[in-house]
């Protein structure tokens, strides 16, 4: 069995096949020694596996419609083949070679995404009540589901994780639109974290792919944080970008005119000057040379141009203007 974590994907929607086909090709180009399994319905990734020789697509019909729910049982399924597996949402792409990253976790230990700079604790103790849980651990940061690393050992974790998703009260709060559910029932991730700082399971070792060093967390204009891009000026050791958010790389097929959406538009420049965007561009010939993987708006090439195109920099101005919005409304609400 090879020693190398098994990377799983899980995507039913048609949209999103892009952002698959993305991921899957920036893994071949940068750790070409990592074996992937894509879990999908859809017929497309047939044809992926035919010219990715890491790449096995696994027909899956019974988790469509699940969306982010289906982690756990993707990951367990995984783990039935590999002892440990890597699971990664289809909105991120690699920047870089992430063999050596995955290596540097000891085993035993569950690895997940960090959510951003904001401590947890508060969050954390709304997370386990929510589920009935009394909080019994403290962990640094936020949990983000769009990156989890487990071997075997966290079998039991991943089944009560499943559980959880199955749970009368998270289904009923899925119903609802994202903005009126529960904060501990907002999404898998939610649940995730209620188990890891709860008492079941608090001898789980745990550790982070961490924001700015390990991944570069994108969404809108100071997503990827000011302070991140400061210190990748000169060098850069994350190796994924993940593109979170309501607006995904392929929304922006059409044009966006910024008398309609101010708000998308904005995002549009935010993306072109993404290190998703530039991190796609090796594949843009694969995808039929997407409108959306061209530099459109005359913002993204000004700015493009003015810091000769440098990842963290080209976006740094949207990033400042975001970064004083949000305090300005911190100190409004204050």
């Amino acid at each position: 069995m090879n020693d190398a974590p098994l990377i799983v994907v899980y995507e039913d929607r048609q949209s999103a096949v892009p952002g698959v086909e993305l991921l899957v090709r920036s893994l071949a180009l940068h750790s070409p020694s990592l074996s992937i399994a894509v879990y999908s319905p859809l017929g497309e990734m047939a044809a992926l596996a035919n010219e990715i020789t890491q790449l096995n697509w696994v027909p899956t019909h019974d988790l469509v419609g699940k969306g982010w729910n289906a982690k756990p049982t993707i990951l367990m399924r995984g783990l039935k083949d590999s002892e440990q597996v890597l699971w990664l949402d289809s909105d991120v792409i690699m920047i870089g070679d992430i063999t050596p990253l995955l290596a540097r976790y000891p085993s035993g230990s569950l690895v997940v995404g960090q959510e951003f700079r904001d401590r947890a604790l508060l969050r954390s103790k709304i997370r386990a009540e929510g589920f009935g849980f009394a909080l019994a651990r403290d962990i640094p940061y936020a949990v983000n589901s769009g990156s989890i690393l487990a071997d075997r050992s966290h079998y039991s974790l991943l089944e009560e994780w499943a559980a959880l998703l199955h749970r009368p009260d998270y289904m009923a709060a899925q119903a609802l639109p994202v903005e009126q559910r529960p904060p501990a029932f907002v999404g898998d991730q939610d649940a995730l974290w209620a188990l890891l700082v709860s008492a079941r399971f608090i001898d789980i070792p745990m550790d982070y792919f961490r924001v700015g060093r390990d991944m570069i967390l994108h969404c809108g204009a100071n997503g990827y944080h000011v302070t991140n891009r400061i210190g990748h000026i000169f060098s850069c050791t994350a190796v994924f970008v993940h593109m979170l958010g309501r607006y995904k790389p392929w929304s922006f097929g059409k044009d966006i005119s910024a008398r309609h959406d101010r708000n998308a538009y904005i995002n549009q420049i935010c993306f072109e000057l993404s290190p998703y965007f530039e991190g796609a561009q090796p594949f843009r010939s694969y995808l039929g040379e997407p409108d959306w993987l061209r530099r459109r708006t005359m913002s993204a090439r000004l700015m493009h141009r003015l810091f000769f195109g440098h990842r963290a920099l080209q976006g740094l101005m949207p990033a400042l203007a975001g970064l004083v919005t949000e305090l300005f409304g911190r100190s409004r609400t204050g």
